[in-house]
């Protein structure tokens, strides 16, 4: 059977914390051994055997008594042609989460985190490693929004911009609303959900219609993002071996078909990525001149959200 929900996204934005919340609850269960299916991100993959292979794949753990609720968390179902995808594949009474953040401090953190895994250009990871995030984010930020033909291609090309693209809220979540009611979405708001996340879950599960469960364990901090690339040589070798890594454990389910196989493989790409990719030894903040430039681009996206909220958002992002 399908997921009963999807939680959207948005990358950065607290969406790891609440799988290993919402996994935890005995009337919710999600994807199997994968948080982030690829099988709507990734285009071709719907080939591999339509709805059946999805559902065999990520919930063929799950007889068919079985009464939970079924769900999906998966950050990056706001890339581009996903909601296209989703809206054929799913009846409109799906309910649909979206998590959202300040999209000024959720692009700095996407930028920190990205960029060690190789996902940033060559020269803006040197430049990174040789100014530090502070100046090297500046630079990037600048050198992007101040370029018309890049600034124009952001949504279009969502994967090689996710660092401004993924906030760009008011306008994955409208994709969405061309297949899906407005009543069947529910927006939450990081800053509020890692400040009370017992209560912010509580209220998510009866938009879902579950039962609270006392067993949940919260105060939770998930995938923070403390992490730096050795060279952007490492950053790229990185993403490069961990797109293998998702085709063997994903795709090809090469854990189940071949445990001792994938197990052998699996210690070495472990050891790989920790060669390439170490601890985060930058905490420098963002500078207040970067941060006016994204509060300009992002605000028409703030109001938006705000419009579809009902709520003013200024105490708690900017004005």
């Amino acid at each position: 059977m399908q997921p009963s929900f999807l939680c959207i996204g948005f990358q950065k934005c607290g969406t790891t914390t609440m799988y290993d919340i919402l996994k935890q609850h005995k009337d919710i269960v999600l994807t199997r051994d994968v948080k982030e299916p690829m099988y709507y991100r990734v285009k071709g993959l719907r080939a591999l055997g339509g709805k059946e292979w999805y559902e065999k794949r990520y919930f063929g753990h799950v007889p068919p008594e079985d009464t939970r609720l079924r769900g999906e968390v998966n950050a990056g179902l706001a890339f581009t042609h996903c909601a296209e995808k989703i809206g054929v594949d799913f009846p409109r009474d799906t309910k649909l989460i979206f998590m959202m953040r300040n999209p000024v401090d959720r692009c700095y953190s996407a930028y920190k985190y990205f960029g060690a895994l190789g996902f940033l250009p060559w020269a803006v990871t040197d430049d990174d490693l040789r100014r530090g995030h502070a100046e090297g984010f500046d630079r990037y930020v600048r050198s992007v929004l101040a370029d018309e033909k890049q600034r124009g291609e952001i949504m279009e090309k969502r994967l090689k911009y996710l660092c401004f693209s993924q906030g760009n809220y008011c306008q994955s979540i409208h994709e969405y609303l061309r297949f899906f009611p407005k009543e069947n979405m529910k927006f939450i708001l990081f800053e509020e959900f890692i400040r009370d996340q017992k209560r912010v879950c509580q209220e998510l599960y009866e938009f879902l219609g579950v039962e609270d469960d006392p067993d949940v364990e919260y105060n939770l901090r998930s995938n923070e993002g403390v992490l730096r690339a050795a060279s952007p040589l490492a950053s790229k070798l990185s993403v490069s071996e961990g797109g293998l890594h998702y085709m063997l454990y994903e795709f090809l389910d090469l854990s189940r078909r071949l445990p001792a196989v994938y197990r052998a493989y699996d210690r070495a790409h472990g050891k790989l990525q920790r060669r390439w990719i170490g601890e985060e030894t930058d905490f420098s903040k963002m500078k207040p001149e970067t941060r006016a430039l994204l509060e300009s681009y992002y605000r028409r996206q703030k109001r938006g959200v705000e419009a579809l909220m009902g709520r003013d958002l200024s105490d708690i992002w900017f004005r």
